[in-house]
């Protein structure tokens, strides 16, 4: 069990790290591959299943609760952001209130909670 668990988190960090070391942009790169916009990754720690989820857009809203995501094919989807969310914005610390509607955005949440981690990147036109 204890082998399962140490398996659960090292997968969790390699996704985290790879979030925060990739590319918010439309183009791709990070943890997805160009092109794809969302992405769901069961795991399962100490004998209960979780699902880490990723979505990447365009913001279409934020607020200091929430952010909203219009997604490459469309999808329109809502995050929950909460006070222990981490914000990047252009590969720097931020938080919410950095965050710039039709900026990209890539996001981490867990078992559907609020995102874990935000990372931004805003184009140049809206600086």
């Amino acid at each position: 069990m204890c082998r399962t668990i140490l398996t659960a988190i090292a997968a969790t960090a390699a996704c985290s790290l790879a979030l925060a070391a990739g590319s918010a942009s439309g183009a791709g790169g990070g943890v997805m591959p160009a092109g794809w916009t969302h992405a769901e990754i069961n795991y399962s720690a100490g004998g209960v299943s979780h699902t880490l989820i990723l979505d990447r857009g365009r913001v279409t809203a934020v607020s200091a609760t929430s952010l909203t995501l219009r997604e490459q094919d469309a999808t329109v989807v809502q995050i929950g952001l909460s006070s222990s969310t981490q914000v990047t914005v252009d590969g720097r610390p931020g938080q919410s209130s950095d965050i710039r509607r039709f900026a990209f955005a890539l996001t981490q949440r867990i078992d559907g909670g609020p995102a874990t981690q935000v990372r931004v990147q805003i184009p140049p036109r809206l600086r």
